[in-house]
């Protein structure tokens, strides 16, 4: 079953399973069809065109295998990752399966039209897939491209305007490179203090970052961005009151890659110009990577670079990979250590092995997330 054990969802979807025993004979039969359907719609997204065969075929089925096995939670972690490889190569898969879903529905509807228990099928089918749904959304994070730039405060008619109580709004934080979208609500808004209401989880983030960012397609080319003033934590939710609410740039330029740190810097080695250096690899994403050295010489833009990185694998190994890539930003956060962004230009087996990788990663660092947030809910 495509849901975490701790889930309300999987607990009744669980309690119900039961009920559907009926119909395992049908998901049986259907297998191949969704295989079929879900590798012909994948094929058409332009992040697919790379993706080897076995590949596709491999993650459809094993995740159709995991979305029906009702008795186990979250079948397989792996089939999570490979579905975040999926999205981190530019594919929207929640897409993709909606349509697979109200497919499936459909034939449901045609195999049992005659069954006077269809209608309890589809109420408990529906739910689930509705859960799964939700669930992926938790994992599918949308990212931001840059660092955002202060400019000038929100004047208070523009506060009563984008912010009245009780207001829905859409928020964003980065936790450790992974930035996280999330829904969250206006308590009230008076003198340039906000109060928002948001879900734990979130409330974690937000506090350990000291701000939040609101972004609103009708406020572009700019957002909003908030300093955390404290926040309360009661059972499911999160108190925040923020101030100094500020504009910025859009968050409308997007990363199409989820992009991570790490615990601890990886070292890795740049050969460019000529010459060899070390380098600490601050983040990474199936794409790219951001390289963080005391040289005291900087490259310039758009050289041609080949890069060495030792990438931890799920057994414990590094396994050193070596690609080639296009430098595209130079920062200095510091006077004394620049930053070089790199695009990269991996080939498929390559740029499977960096998917995976942040995968992973980013799958740690959503459960840090859940273990931060169960110590802050009271009991």
């Amino acid at each position: 079953m495509i849901l975490p054990r701790e889930s309300e969802a999987y607990e009744r979807v669980y309690a119900e399973s039961r009920r559907l025993l009926p119909l395992y004979p049908f998901f049986k039969r259907y297998r191949e069809e969704f295989v079929h359907h879900f590798l012909e719609e994948i094929r058409k997204e332009v992040g697919s065109s790379r993706m080897r065969e076995e590949v596709l075929r491999t993650l459809c089925s094993s995740f159709y295998e995991a979305l029906f096995d009702f008795r186990s939670p979250l079948a397989s972690e792996k089939v999570a990752e490979e579905f975040l490889q999926l999205r981190n190569r530019g594919i929207a898969p929640l897409l993709l399966l909606q349509k697979l879903f109200v497919s499936l529905l459909a034939r449901l509807v045609n195999d049992y039209a005659d069954d006077r228990d269809l209608f309890l099928y589809l109420r408990i089918v529906s739910d689930y897939f509705e859960s799964v749904m939700e669930y992926l959304k938790t994992l599918l994070q949308a990212e931001t491209d840059r660092d955002f730039s202060t400019h000038v405060p929100l004047k208070p008619e523009e506060i009563e305007r984008w912010l009245p109580p009780g207001r829905p709004v859409h928020l964003l934080n980065v936790y450790k490179g992974l930035s996280i979208p999330y829904e969250a609500v206006v308590s009230r808004s008076k003198n340039g203090s906000i109060v928002l209401q948001m879900p734990l989880e979130r409330g974690v983030v937000a506090q350990r970052e000291g701000r939040v960012v609101l972004y609103d397609r009708r406020m572009e080319p700019f957002a909003v961005s908030m300093e955390i003033v404290r926040i309360r934590f009661r059972q499911k939710v999160a108190i925040a009151e923020t101030g100094s609410p500020v504009w910025i740039d859009s968050i409308a330029h997007r990363r199409k890659r989820v992009r991570v740190t790490l615990n601890e810097p990886i070292k890795g080695r740049i050969t460019a110009l000529g010459r060899q250096f070390n380098v600490d690899v601050v983040d990474i994403s199936g794409k790219g990577v951001c390289l963080q050295t005391d040289v005291p010489y900087g490259l310039p833009l758009f050289e041609q670079v080949e890069v060495t990185l030792p990438i931890p694998q799920s057994d414990g190994s590094i396994r050193n990979i070596v690609m080639r890539g296009t430098l595209q930003y130079i920062s200095t956060p510091d006077t004394k250590r620049r930053r070089y962004h790199i695009l990269l230009h991996a080939n498929p087996k390559k740029e499977e092995i960096l998917s995976s990788f942040v995968a992973r990663r980013e799958l740690d660092l959503l459960k840090e997330i859940k273990a931060i947030a169960q110590k802050r809910r009271p009991w």
